[in-house]
């Protein structure tokens, strides 16, 4: 016999929804979710459409679209599902929700990341008729070993949002699709989306004969454990990635943060594979993924 349906309530949450929500981020990722460090965030954001499914009384499903780009990019994020609820089809229904939300609202793309390795999460994807853009890789190491300088490299130079962007508009090659990726966030670059990136970011550009040879941008990003150095490494070669590679570990070890994590192109990681980093914990590979929506006219 087929399970009994589960009456369910999709709806947008309210700050007394906030222990539920709480209690999905404990019993995922291990307790080292981030969702429950931008909950109250996004219950009070005016750009944050948060929803979730109610089952008896209680949140079981949660899912977030944030306005982008003064409304033109809807970003998804914060898709959970309490471990006692999944394979229920809870994440396709918000995600069906998120997605109507958008159409009502105007949106002209949606975007999302997610693990190549969340199989349920492209499942998802492919039903509701997203495409992958761009593939990225993502490495978390914890006690990360300082990293010897590359000899006869540029020294790496802090710049502002604005100056980087004047940068990368005369070297375009430096960013594949010219979408900046950080901290399982995708953003196209634009001087709007470096101004807002530099909000909490710093970015190290080091030049040869003028050119951007290599970029990043990092910043301590709080969670539920101690907070760890979350940066984005673009290089025109294998050298340039290891010597911003090396630069943020630095950067991190000065900081007194015992842990990091590095978004990188996927073409670099036999250079990583060569480095002792320290104690690497997990690697993966990010996928963006997009929904174009047609705009009434």
């Amino acid at each position: 016999m087929g399970e009994t349906f589960m009456p369910r309530i999709v709806r947008r949450l309210k700050t007394s929804d906030r222990d539920d929500v709480m209690e999905i981020s404990r019993l995922v990722w291990e307790g080292h979710d981030y969702l429950s460090s931008v909950v109250d965030q996004w219950l009070q954001d005016p750009n944050s459409h948060f929803y979730g499914i109610e089952v008896d009384g209680h949140i079981v499903a949660v899912g977030n679209l944030r306005l982008l780009e003064e409304g033109r990019t809807g970003w998804m994020e914060g898709l959970r599902v309490h471990p006692e609820y999944r394979g229920k089809g809870f994440a396709n229904d918000i995600t069906q929700r998120l997605v109507g939300e958008a159409e009502n609202l105007g949106v002209q793309r949606l975007r999302y990341t997610t693990s190549v390795r969340n199989v349920a999460s492209l499942k998802i994807a492919k039903m509701a008729g997203f495409s992958r853009i761009l593939r990225m890789a993502v490495a978390w190491c914890v006690n990360p070993k300082r990293i010897p300088k590359l000899e006869d490299y540029p020294t790496a130079q802090k710049r502002n949002s604005g100056r980087v962007c004047s940068l990368l508009e005369a070297n375009p090659h430096i960013v594949p699709h010219r979408i900046l990726t950080c901290d399982w966030k995708a953003l196209d670059c634009t001087c709007q989306n470096l101004e807002e990136i530099g909000k909490t970011h710093e970015f190290f550009v080091a030049l040869k004969e003028k050119r951007v040879d290599s970029l990043s941008f990092g910043y301590p990003r709080n969670g539920p454990g101690q907070p760890l150095w979350s940066f984005t490494a673009y290089a025109a070669d294998s050298r340039g990635f290891l010597f911003q590679l090396s630069h943020n570990v630095a950067v991190a070890l000065k900081r007194g943060l015992s842990s990091m994590m590095c978004t990188f192109e996927t073409k670099f990681e036999k250079g990583l594979n060569g480095v002792d980093l320290g104690e690497e914990r997990h690697r993966t590979h990010l996928v963006l993924l997009e929904k174009r929506i047609r705009v009434p006219k």
